[in-house]
């Protein structure tokens, strides 16, 4: 990098399909570039997350998505929201990159059933991502030891 070329960051970890963004979230985007942003990643926690994270890779040239659900989100597999063919499918389109947010976190998942469970479907990501040949985007609280 000579002294006058400027730096580009590549945000590897975002989520602008949060609510927060609601009001102002074309703005935000819309000045990222001008503040050195030259490519995004937008991690899915959930299934709107995941899918909002598609769009907003099919509708921006320097943004990217990740497709997975977040530890804390794992009823949305128990209650049939999400499956992982649901999440194959995502993860297969152009411009997808990861399998992501996805873990463990037994700050929030309390119960040895519960966390039962998310360990299951966490590995189940891991073999998507071992599967599709893509990196995994973890997320660990309190879960260290598993």
């Amino acid at each position: 990098m000579t002294m006058n070329s400027t730096p580009k960051i590549f945000d590897t970890h975002a989520h602008y399909d949060d609510e927060a963004f609601d009001p102002d979230r074309e703005a935000v985007i819309a000045s990222l570039r001008e503040h050195g942003i030259g490519a995004v990643v937008n991690v899915g926690a959930n299934r709107a997350g995941t899918e909002h994270s598609l769009e907003l890779a099919q509708k921006y040239d320097f943004f990217y998505g990740a497709a997975g659900v977040h530890p804390s989100d794992t009823m949305e597999f128990e209650n049939g929201t999400v499956s992982i063919s649901w999440l194959r499918e995502i993860a297969s389109q152009p411009k997808m990159l990861a399998i992501g947010e996805i873990g463990l976190d037994y700050y929030w998942v309390k119960t040895p059933e519960a966390r039962a469970f998310s360990r299951d479907f966490f590995d189940a990501q891991l073999s998507l991502a071992e599967e599709l040949n893509l990196p995994a985007i973890v997320h660990d609280r309190d879960a260290h030891r598993d």
